[in-house]
Order: structure tokens, then C-alpha cells, then sequence
């Protein structure tokens, strides 16, 4: 189950009555969601729910621990030694937390590397091969309970002392299968005090719902379906044209899928009063890589720079002040972290590098432009603008072959293919119809953000009632016909 298939619409009805018609208080309010993540868990694979209430009790109890631990003291012995046991709980906490990740993602991905290795150097691959299910959104709450960790640390958020509050905060369903990836300082005051609906609140909640689906359901599913997969499945049979166009598709359908599927679960929690963070804003109006990837997936780059990133350029080591070297750790670690291949390996890598490039060119042009103001009037002008956002969003569709690709021969042959070295087969035939639909909903989602003033969004939300509705009732009429009943799985979701 999940928010675009038809057991959902049965499912959270019933949570939602549930929620509302019991005492409006906080621990009623918790023990709903408690009980309806379970359930929501269970649809996937109950065997596994194990992993993630130990994993909850681990973090939950670290964070207790450092708590306990942690306020002013008058003796300097004591104070030093409360420090010491609270970093042997922070690294304790954090091990095992990842310790769960790598032996669940991981492990085979390390196995089937050191067994090529070794065969490469003519040696006997004896070693198992391993296939371990991974737990649903494993990714998504070991980054959730490691941010906690490191804040309660840190002293940027107080300890939960509630553990029903922080387990429903680190597995509302939701976010369990594609994030966003939720902050405690954000998120543990809403679940403290009792929640409210509003009729604000419900039109917001119905409005960021909506527009998730049909960006998941209608454009990203038929999008996968009838322009993406067929041609990733076989690229060498097709020509430059049909590789184009399906690697376009494909970049499309990501950001709806992903995208869609974040607005439905923003949606979803607004239903219950909660107010999950922004994951994307408009990312391919971007005019750079920097200010693409704050723009897209904005929780894990967040997460990433704040945890990772900004503790390695402002430390002791090494790293201190050296951006690029920081950039280039960050998107190996976020290559890995979408996926054990070595396919992801190489998309985090040209990520990593071509922002330490964008970051060493952005240091030189400001220094032209203390030299030379005419740079910063050639930095505003539209021929640059448009350059700049031509080559961000280009870097961005091509480094997506590895990211799609299933292996690195994959991607060459794909890569080739772009450059008329493949087959010759045209691209299966789509409807064109649904193909142009799509382009202007991409091109309209984006295009509302743009002009002087108030956006065109805005302007549409403060249009009346009755109009808002005509256009939301012709929205569900057109999704009603063409979206197929029993959505796929969120590709963030594999993650």
C-alpha cells in the first residue's frame, strides 16, 4: 500500500475518522497514527517491523541517555566526563543505526565487489552470495534518528522524553516509503501539543494532495509506461531520437513521481493537523548546479550539508575549508545512499565534481567582478542566464543515464546511443496527446512560479471558491479517465 494505490483511499478515511472523532489530545492523537503506521508498515512486509521499533527504541534511548547527561555543572572533572560518555552514546547510537543500514543495503553490494576484485586478480571468489529484503524506508529513517542523535548532542534540540511521540515522529507513514526526511526541531513540538483542522488547513491539505497524484498517477506512471521503459530496456535496438526522448521522459517522470509523491504525503500530514517540510521548489528553473540541489530533494541536501558537509569544512581535519573536497564526499555519500551500484557511485561522483567545479568558477568570477564591474552586469544579462540554466538543466537529464542505468555498461551503450553510435529503431508510439498534456503540466507547474509580483499560483489561490473548484472538478474528471486504478510503487521508494 501507499498514497497512490486504491487500498490507501479505503485506509486513510478510516485513520482520518479515527484520528478526529477521539479526544483532542496529544497522546490520543499519537496512539492513531501509532497504530495506523503499524498497519500501513504491516501491508508491506510485517517480518520487518522488528528492525525499525529496535532501531526506534535504540535512538530514542541514546538520546535519553545523552540528555540525562548532559546540563552545566560546577566541577570542570565532572563536566569532562559527562562530555566523554555523552560522545561513547552519540557514537554507540549512530553505529548502530548505520550498522542496520549497511547490513541491509549494503552487504551485498560489498560482497559482489570484493568477489570481483578478486577475480580480477585471478583468485578464487569463494564468498556467499547475499540477498537480505530490505525494511521499507530504512534509507529514510536511519538519516531521520542520526540527524536526532547528532542535534540532541549538539544541544540544538532538547531530548524526547515521550518515546511515543519520537516513535510516531520517526515512523508516521506517510514518509515512510520517500521521505521527506523530517527534523526533530521541526517536528517533535507539533507532535507535543494537540493538533486542529482548519478549514484553511483541509482546502491546503486537499489542493497539495491532488496535484501529488496527478504528477505520480497520471504524468510519472504513464510517462514509465509508455516512454521510458521500453527504450531503457533495450537501448542499443533504438536511435538517437527514441533515446532522447525517453531520457527527457525519464527525467520527467522522476520529478513527478518524487515530487508527487512528497505533495501527497505533505498533503496527507496536513490532514492530520502536521506540517511536513518542503521537499522541492521548482527545480528546473534552476540556473545553476548549487542552486539546483537546493531546490530538489531538499531534505536529504539539507540533511547532507547540515550533518555531513558543514561539520567537514568547518573542523579540525582535513577537509577545513576546502568546499570542493566536501562537495565531492557529500554526493558519493548521496550516490550511495540512493542505491548500492556502482551506477550510483559514478552519478554521485560527477555530481561531487562538477559542483567543486561550479564552486572553484563561482570564486574566480567573483573575484573579476571586485575587479571589474562590467562582470556583474554580464552575470545578470539574459544571454547568460540562459546559458547558465541551459547547461545546469543539460548536466543534470545526462548524468541521469547512470542513475537510471543498471550497470556502467549500461550507461556507456546508452551514452553512445545519444550520439547516433546505437540501433536504429524509432521510438515506440505514444500517444501524443497524453505526451503534450504532460509537458504543459510540467512547463504550467514551473511557469506559475515565474513573473514580477505576486506569482501566478498565488494569483490562482486567491481566485473564488467556485472558480478553484470548476478547475479542480475538471482536474479529477480528466485523472478519473485516464489514470490507471493501482499506481507503482514511488521510485524513491527502491531507495
Amino acid at each position: 500500500m501507499s498514497p497512490s494505490t486504491v487500498e490507501f483511499f479505503y485506509f486513510l478515511p478510516a485513520v482520518l475518522l479515527l484520528h478526529w472523532l477521539l479526544p483532542r489530545r496529544a497522546g490520543w492523537q499519537n496512539a492513531t497514527l501509532l497504530l495506523a503506521s503499524g498497519l500501513f508498515y504491516a501491508s508491506w512486509d510485517l517480518r520487518l517491523m522488528p528492525i525499525l521499533a529496535g532501531a526506534i527504541a535504540v535512538s530514542f534511548c541514546a538520546g535519553a541517555a545523552m540528555g540525562a547527561l548532559g546540563g552545566a555543572s560546577r566541577d570542570p572533572a565532572t563536566a569532562a566526563v559527562r562530555r566523554r560518555w555523552r560522545h561513547v552514546v552519540l557514537v554507540a547510537g549512530i553505529t548502530v543505526e548505520l550498522g542496520l543500514l549497511g547490513v541491509f543495503k549494503y552487504a551485498g553490494f560489498f560482497v559482489d565487489s570484493l568477489g570481483g576484485l578478486l577475480s580480477v586478480l585471478g583468485l578464487q571468489d569463494t564468498l556467499p552470495v547475499l540477498s537480505i529484503a530490505l525494511p521499507l524506508g530504512i534509507s529514510y529513517t536511519t538519516l531521520i534518528q542520526v540527524g536526532y542523535l547528532l542535534d540532541v548532542f549538539w544541544e540544538r534540540t532538547p531530548a524526547c522524553r515521550d518515546p511515543l511521540a519520537y516513535t510516531v515522529f520517526v515512523g508516521f507513514f506517510p514518509q515512510l516509503i520517500a521521505g521527506p526526511i523530517v527534523r526533530s526541531r521541526a517536528m517533535l513540538p507539533q507532535y507535543g501539543v494537540p493538533r486542529h483542522l482548519s478549514p484553511d488547513g483541509l482546502a491546503s491539505a486537499a489542493a497539495a494532495f491532488l496535484l501529488g497524484f496527478a504528477m505520480k498517477t497520471y504524468a510519472a506512471d504513464w510517462l514509465s509506461r509508455w516512454v521510458v521503459d521500453p527504450v531503457f530496456a533495450a537501448p542499443a535496438s533504438f536511435g538517437a531520437d527514441a533515446l532522447w526522448i525517453a531520457l527527457i521522459g525519464y527525467a520527467t517522470q522522476l520529478f513527478c513521481d518524487f515530487a508527487g509523491y512528497s505533495l501527497m504525503a505533505i498533503g496527507t500530514g496536513r490532514l492530520f493537523g502536521l506540517e511536513l517540510p518542503e521537499n522541492f521548489r521548482y527545480p528546473f528553473l534552476s540556473k545553476s548546479l548549487a542552486e539546483f540541489w537546493r531546490r530538489w530533494h531538499i531534505s536529504l541536501n539539507t540533511w547532507l550539508f547540515d550533518y555531513l558537509f558543514a561539520p567537514l569544512t568547518t573542523g579540525r581535519s582535513w577537509f577545513r575549508g576546502r568546499a570542493g573536497a566536501g562537495f565531492l564526499v557529500v554526493f558519493l555519500v548521496s550516490g550511495l545512499w540512493h542505491g548500492a551500484t556502482w551506477t550510483f557511485v559514478l552519478w554521485g561522483l560527477a555530481h561531487g565534481v562538477a559542483l567543486a567545479g561550479h564552486h572553484a568558477y563561482d570564486e574566480w568570477y567573483k573575484r573579476r567582478c571586485r575587479a571589474d564591474r562590467r562582470y556583474v552586469a554580464w552575470r545578470k544579462a539574459t544571454p547568460y542566464l540562459l546559458a547558465s540554466w541551459f547547461v545546469t538543466q543539460a548536466f543534470f537529464v545526462l548524468t541521469l543515464i547512470p542513475f537510471r542505468a543498471s550497470t556502467i555498461g549500461g550507461a556507456a551503450d546508452f551514452g553512445l546511443g545519444l550520439l547516433g553510435l546505437g540501433g536504429s529503431s524509432p521510438h515506440p508510439e505514444a500517444t501524443a496527446f497524453h505526451l503534450w498534456a504532460i509537458a504543459a503540466f510540467l512547463a504550467g507547474y514551473h511557469l506559475l512560479e515565474v513573473g514580477g509580483g505576486p506569482s501566478w499560483k498565488a494569483r490562482f489561490l486567491g481566485l473564488p471558491g467556485p472558480v478553484r473548484g470548476l478547475v479542480y472538478g475538471i482536474a479529477l474528471v480528466y485523472l478519473l479517465m485516464f489514470t490507471p486504478i493501482g499506481a507503482s510503487t514511488p521510485i524513491y521508494g527502491r531507495f
